[in-house]
């Protein structure tokens, strides 16, 4: 099962995100998402996630290169309009 918009994501440390969009660039998938809280969405705690898969399992690894994440920012935000 992939990950899909409207999903929420619980990460390992249990902190919770929901996607508000994927894209495609140089042949990986990224997703941007949003903090969640108490089921409630955080506003200010915004972040981009880039897919990997080993096997059969789906993994998602915070992106912090600050130039790959001006470049996703762009172009996931093209995906919401």
């Amino acid at each position: 099962m992939g990950i899909k918009n409207n999903t929420i994501i619980t990460l390992d440390n249990n902190l919770q995100y929901v996607v508000l969009s994927e894209a495609v660039y140089e042949n990986n998938k990224y997703f941007l998402m949003m903090g969640m809280r108490n089921n409630e969405v955080v506003s200010n705690d915004v972040a981009i996630f880039k897919e990997e898969i080993e096997g059969l399992d789906t993994y998602i690894v915070k992106v912090t290169d600050s130039n790959l994440m001006a470049t996703l920012t762009n172009l996931l935000k093209s995906q919401m309009e």
